[in-house]
């Protein structure tokens, strides 16, 4: 593009960038080529280089440091030309390259790429624009389609692994229906026992059943994304779902459910109880707490700083074990907690299974949930109380007091507009608080049902805890509580799970 000026006033600045470190390859140059083309342009149509600005980012990612540092500088009267290699520098794709390109003309700076005709560019990247469009546009009505299909019981896509499609005639027209695959339910079977007895993850089960001599489909060993697929698809209880996983690019689409469409592989309990102990597993530090040996690893907190409590072993004179709980923080540094805080495994769990023990009572459990949750629940109750009644006053008391302020005069019809304005503002945050409230509220209440399982659970936990190891005790341990917090002097503080 050729720059008519005899005199060197006109600066420009460089924008270079690449992927990774060392990116070469066809469209792919180096910062220090690029860096060259920048000075041979300068230098061939009298411009002064000012300053070069360098990204090391994927054009994916629009966390460009040094792009908007330059923005900033040019904008302020830092340059009159921006200078590339290539207009997909300022990105990956047309309609974000076409957005920065004509951003920075109506800030009066000329972009100018030094090995491509910008107008031809131009046009093409306006074509890839529309047609990107037209894709994504055909896309949707797509995924309508599929929507509506499914919907109405249609099935669209492969098999969920442990069920099969089977063909057959029904006065002379061929219908599919659904079965359950015989040789691959002992499979997923075998994925929720390990999930749910053996407290395995995702790899750790893959790694198993492919050991055991499982394949997956096309004979290949079950990698954990396999494992998770399986184990998160709502067809095992018999639901199909479209819509939950949106494809990267794709724009979100409305879920649809339709219960009862495959034959059920799990039961409605057994696909709750093993969704729940997957999101406790997703709670803690990936393979960490759950590959523990000790039982209460994921779950016992230092009560002074909140640090994770972590299981060591100590060894004394003659090589006798000690298995200890500390306060993972204190381990690391005294600045990070102040309190050397450590218990004797085998008593700090001792003491937490004696304090469940009390709690299969249920009427014990009520009192409990109802002292710790009484304060709360009586504070968001004043809340809400307070927030009805602003809300019920609210309009007779804002017309009142304008309709006031216009018989003296003292607004004009806009002033009153923009009050009124301010006025609906202000009751609809008291209306999202006031649903905020109740959605709280709800759930406090809905603890009262806790009273009721929780005794279960704990009576049920203490009469196999003899019998299970120590991932089968964690695991059903996790389900009754969500955290314990130990203090220095042994003193317990139990958060039980909902």
């Amino acid at each position: 593009m050729p720059i008519a000026t005899g005199v060197l006033t006109q600066r420009a600045v460089g924008y270079l960038r690449v992927s990774s470190p060392g990116q070469t390859g066809e469209r792919h140059s180096s910062l220090e080529t690029q860096e060259s083309r920048f000075c041979d342009f300068c230098r061939r149509h009298s411009l002064i280089p000012v300053a070069t600005f360098t990204d090391i980012v994927t054009g994916r990612r629009d966390d460009r440091k040094e792009y908007r540092r330059m923005v900033e500088f040019v904008v302020a009267g830092g340059a009159d030309f921006v200078i590339v290699q290539w207009l997909d520098r300022f990105g990956r794709n047309p309609r974000e390259i076409l957005r920065r390109y004509w951003d920075l003309e109506e800030h009066g700076i000329k972009v100018v790429p030094t090995d491509e005709d910008i107008k031809e560019e131009l046009v093409l990247l306006l074509k890839a624009g529309m047609a990107g469009a037209e894709s994504r546009r055909t896309s949707e009505r797509v995924r309508a389609n599929m929507g509506r299909a499914i919907s109405k019981g249609v099935h669209v896509g492969r098999p969920p692994y442990g069920l099969k499609r089977v063909a057959e005639v029904n006065q002379g027209k061929v219908t599919a229906r659904w079965e359950i695959d015989p040789e691959e339910k002992p499979v997923v079977k075998e994925m929720v026992r390990l999930a749910l007895e053996e407290n395995l993850g995702y790899k750790a089960i893959g790694d198993k059943l492919t050991a055991t001599g499982y394949r997956a489909r096309g004979g290949r060993p079950f990698a954990a994304f396999t494992v998770h697929a399986i184990l998160t698809n709502p067809t095992l209880c018999g639901t199909l779902v479209y819509g939950r996983k949106p494809r990267k690019g794709n724009p979100k689409t409305e879920v649809v459910e339709v219960p009862k469409f495959f034959p059920p592989i799990l039961s409605k309990q057994e696909w709750q109880r093993l969704q729940e102990r997957l999101s406790i597993r997703r709670e803690s530090p990936r393979g960490q707490s759950h590959a523990s040996v000790y039982l209460l690893g994921g779950i016992a907190r230092c009560g002074h700083c909140g640090g994770p409590m972590v299981g060591k072993v100590s060894y004394a004179h003659k090589g006798k074990q000690y298995r200890n709980y500390y306060c993972s923080r204190a381990m690391r540094s005294r600045g990070l907690c102040a309190f050397y805080n450590g218990h004797s495994a085998p008593k700090l769990e001792k003491a937490i299974l004696d304090y469940l023990k009390q709690f299969s009572d249920p009427k014990l459990v009520k009192e409990y949930l109802a002292a710790s949750d009484r304060k709360e629940v009586e504070r968001r109750e004043a809340e809400l109380c307070e927030v009805e009644k602003r809300l019920a006053d609210y309009e007779a008391q804002f017309f009142v007091r304008l309709n006031d302020l216009l018989k003296r005069k003292v607004l004009s019809d806009d002033e009153f507009a923009k009050a009124n304005q301010a006025a609906r503002t202000e009751a609809a945050t008291l209306e999202t608080r006031k649903a905020e409230l109740k959605a709280l509220l709800e759930k406090e209440h809905a603890r009262a049902s806790l009273a009721e399982s929780l005794p279960r659970s704990i009576e049920s936990f203490v009469e196999e805890f003899e019998h299970a190891d120590v991932r089968q005790q964690k695991a059903e341990l996790q389900t009754i509580l969500k955290e314990v917090r130990v203090y220095k002097d042994m003193r317990l503080e139990v958060e039980f799970r909902d």
